[in-house]
Order: C-alpha cells, then sequence, then structure tokens
C-alpha cells in the first residue's frame, strides 16, 4: 500500500499527480494514506471526488477531522472556476504547510469540445500552481473512463501515483506544447447554423438579444442565460476591437452543448494559454477571456481563415433550440 508520505519536495514545488485505478481498493491505497498523513502533519486537505470513493473515505475515517471531503456535484464546476476555487483554497492556506488536493471531475465523456477544455484544465493547473507548496492528487477510473481520457492523464501530469509508489510520467507534455496540440483538433461547427449574425459595434444589443434568446430557447435558467450573454459580448467586443469588422456569430447545437461561434478576419489569438490564468489584479486587459472561460463550459479559440472563438455551454436534458434563422445586421 502507499506509504502516504509523498516525495520530499522543496517548500514551493507543486506536485501533481495522477492517480489511475481500476478499482475502489486501488483509490483507497492510495488517497486513505494520503489524507491520513495529512491529518497527521496538520496539513490543510481538501478531496472532492466522485460520491463512491466519498463513501468510502468516510466509512474507512470516521471522523475526518480537519480534512473536507466533498462530492463532485459540491464543488466542480466549469472547469476555469474550479481551478481557480482550489487555487483560492490553497493559496488562503498554504501558511500551514503543505496543501493537499485530491480532485476528481466528472468527464463530460462524449462531448468532445468539453474533453479537450478538461484536458487542457490539467494541463494548465501545472502553471497555475507553480510555485506553492501543494500537492494534487488527480484520480482517473479507467473502469469507465475511454482510453483518450487516460491517455490525457499520462500527458498532463507529471508524475503516475499508485499504491506502490510514485513515477515520472514517460508521456508528458508542457503544458504550452500540449494545449497547441489540442487546439489543432478543434473545428468549425458542424452543418448549418440555426442563427447567423454579421455584426459591427452598434449591433451588440441586437447579438446579445440574440444570445440571450438561444440560451432561453435551449432551456437555460435565468441567471444562465445572464452569464452567457455576457460571456459572448466579451468575445464579440474582443473581436470588434482586435480586429477589422465586421465580424460574425453563428450558433448551433453540437454534442448536447449550445455552441455560440464568433469569427473576426483578424491574425488570431496566438497565445496557446489565453484566457486560463487569472489576470493580475494590476493588469489592464486580459480579463475578457478569463470570464468567458469561467463563464463557459468550454471556450476553444480555432486560428484558421481568421479567428474563431467558440463558446459551448451545456443544455439541460433533451431540450432544443426552436431559433429562427438571424441574417445580415440587425
Amino acid at each position: 500500500m502507499y506509504s502516504g508520505g509523498e516525495r520530499s519536495a522543496p517548500a514551493g514545488e507543486f506536485i501533481h499527480q495522477a492517480l489511475i485505478y481500476g478499482s475502489d481498493e486501488e483509490f483507497m491505497d492510495v488517497a486513505l494514506p494520503f489524507v491520513e498523513a495529512g491529518l497527521a502533519g496538520g496539513e490543510p486537505t481538501l478531496v472532492a471526488v466522485q460520491d463512491r470513493n466519498v463513501e468510502n473515505l468516510r466509512d474507512a475515517r470516521g471522523e475526518t477531522g480537519g480534512a473536507i471531503l466533498l462530492s463532485v456535484e459540491q464543488w466542480y464546476e466549469t472547469s476555469a472556476r474550479t481551478r481557480d476555487k482550489f487555487g483560492r483554497w490553497a493559496s488562503e492556506r498554504v501558511g500551514a504547510g503543505r496543501v493537499r488536493l485530491i480532485g476528481e471531475p466528472s468527464w463530460p465523456v462524449g462531448n468532445e469540445a468539453q474533453v479537450r477544455d478538461w484536458a487542457r484544465h490539467e494541463s494548465v493547473s501545472n502553471v497555475a500552481f507553480d510555485g506553492l507548496p501543494v500537492t494534487f492528487i488527480c484520480p482517473y477510473d479507467s473502469r469507465v473512463l475511454p482510453d483518450e481520457i487516460v491517455r490525457h492523464a499520462h500527458d498532463t501530469h507529471p508524475e503516475i501515483v499508485s499504491g506502490s509508489g510514485t513515477t515520472p510520467s514517460e508521456s508528458y507534455e508542457d503544458p504550452q506544447d500540449f494545449c497547441r496540440r489540442l487546439d489543432f483538433a478543434v473545428r468549425p461547427l458542424a452543418g448549418v447554423a440555426a442563427a447567423e449574425l454579421t455584426f459591427e459595434v452598434g449591433d451588440l444589443p441586437v447579438l446579445r438579444r440574440a444570445v440571450e434568446s438561444a440560451a432561453a430557447s435551449a432551456g437555460l435558467s435565468p441567471a444562465r442565460v445572464d452569464e452567457i450573454v455576457l460571456a459572448v459580448n466579451e468575445i464579440a467586443t474582443n473581436a470588434l476591437i482586435h480586429a477589422q469588422p465586421p465580424a460574425t456569430l453563428r450558433i448551433g447545437e453540437e454534442e448536447g452543448a449550445i455552441v455560440f461561434e464568433v469569427t473576426d478576419p483578424g491574425e488570431g489569438i496566438r497565445d496557446v494559454l489565453a484566457g486560463q490564468l487569472t489576470p493580475s489584479a494590476q493588469g489592464l486587459g486580459g480579463r475578457g477571456l478569463w470570464l468567458t472561460r469561467l463563464l463557459s463550459d468550454a471556450m476553444e479559440i480555432r486560428n484558421v481563415d481568421g479567428c474563431t472563438v467558440a463558446v459551448h455551454v451545456s443544455t439541460p436534458g433533451q431540450a432544443r433550440m426552436p431559433l429562427a434563422p438571424v441574417n445580415g445586421r440587425g
């Protein structure tokens, strides 16, 4: 069984490990001693995992003392929001020693854009937590996750942990290289758009109304509609500021999500980590893409024939979009 005492590391080193498990026992062989070591050492410990894993840890531990055990539903939101929450929780507690995190997202299997989004999240965490005394274990249940996602675990975590110890990942990629590779897989919205609008600055109110109508028709809650209107408006405004207008908004459906694509004729967004890291409080600009990532279930950038930024939003149940086509300018 894994001893719970990870390798010795400098105080400010971030340790990022994937736990690829094929049974409840394999999960517990790593997670239980990891949590117990944190409790014994007085180290802040947060665990957010699948319900079954939470129950097994509680059954084994009884009272968890200072450790926080949460289900995925209690902690996880969009990838950027979740990463920001983990980061803030850890940063507020680093004075108490090394912080211990276990996080197991509920992978949106079957939605390629959202799978890529969560894979980027795992990779970008290596940059976002760099320099923090944090050990972060990310479990992957190989019984239910497809091979592609398990491969992502190897590509995005410098180390693989199991009950027998820790080994370097032989396929780990630098986050810049990994995210760039995923960006090459981004494709435009398939089929005929349910709605299309060519817009300039004066058309932004029309664009916001079109987004609001589409999001509401897709069954999103009023609060979620407001978030998506804000997100798409940020992208549309950026397109007009940084490229020569007009730009185009296309709205459609793909893999259980409503998709808002904003395309401009500019040179594109070349920073593969654009909007992934929390902007400096003193910085000017750079907040639009970050805000959009916080609000969307996936945001992808495609630099082909101009620049296209696609905002993906999961729709509840089987809700469809009875949209009337919107062509031309408002």
